[in-house]
């Protein structure tokens, strides 16, 4: 399991240096593919493997790599730390950085069923002029909420499902017991 306070620790450094040298971009893609190999690809359990010499690890992820330099060294050090796994979380963490540096809100929208994109369009919008700042969503789907919308944005949570209202609802009724 990905350790999210040690990724936000390796993204804040990889973005220090990214806005320093104006490369942001070229690291949100180096950081994507270092993720993809270290973490999700079929590589990943033996890059991550403390059976095999750290100099073998090393030499596969820089065979597997074709990222500049300073992204290539940052994968070296989360094999030799042993936080190969990490590398999702870096990504991720290192994307937060970059998009709030740009103005950019990221948002979570759960729906009971699948939205249409004109639909998140449509959130992202009203979300957008409500915050003041741009909004981008990701969706996922989990039938338990029965219906209506949650939305978390940054720390904040938005709970709009028919599930919450029925709680609510079952919760006044037994306190007028």
């Amino acid at each position: 399991m990905a350790d999210y306070q040690a990724g936000k620790r390796y993204a804040q450094a990889a973005f220090d240096i990214a806005k320093e040298q104006g490369t942001i971009q070229q690291w949100r893609t180096d950081l994507e593919d270092v993720a993809t190999v270290l973490a999700d690809s079929d590589a990943a359990s033996v890059l991550a493997s403390d059976r095999i010499p750290v100099e073998r690890r090393l030499a596969m992820a820089a065979r597997m790599l074709d990222i500049q330099p300073l992204a290539l060294n940052l994968a070296r050090l989360l094999i030799t730390k042993g936080r190969s796994l990490d590398a999702r979380a870096v990504s991720d963490a290192f994307n937060r950085f970059a998009d709030a540096d740009s103005g950019i809100e990221n948002a979570s929208i759960t729906t009971a069923v699948a939205l249409s994109a004109e639909q998140v369009t449509e959130i992202e919008g009203q979300l957008s002029r409500s915050l003041g700042k741009r909004v981008k969503a990701e969706t996922s789907v989990d039938p338990a909420i029965l219906g209506g919308v949650v939305v978390r944005v940054g720390d904040k949570l938005l709970d709009g499902s028919v599930r919450n209202r029925l709680d609510r609802l079952r919760r006044q009724l037994e306190g007028t017991r």
